[in-house]
């Protein structure tokens, strides 16, 4: 199964009770599956609920801006978190 096939069945499940009321988007995961680097966060925030994609906040600002300094980006790695809906 690739990670595409568990974002689909993801997707294909009911949201998880109880995050009815504070999530809208599965926040699953992006980057370069195959990547040497996996950044692993908690769990999406608003910013991330609102556009999907992990690290978007000023968590991720702060990421982008240290994966800079150690010249790398974004598409190097693989970058998700531990819960995939915004919990309340």
């Amino acid at each position: 199964m690739t990670l595409d096939d568990l974002e689909a069945k993801i997707k294909e499940a009911p949201k998880p009770a109880g995050l009815e009321q504070t999530a809208d988007t599965l926040v699953f995961g992006e980057g370069d599956a195959n990547a040497n680097v996996l950044i692993i966060g908690e769990a999406p925030g608003e910013q991330e609920d609102q556009t999907g994609r992990p690290f978007v906040g000023r968590a991720g600002q702060l990421l982008d801006q240290i994966l800079a300094s150690v010249n790398m980006h974004r598409d190097e790695i693989y970058i998700t978190n531990i819960v995939k809906y915004r919990p309340p």
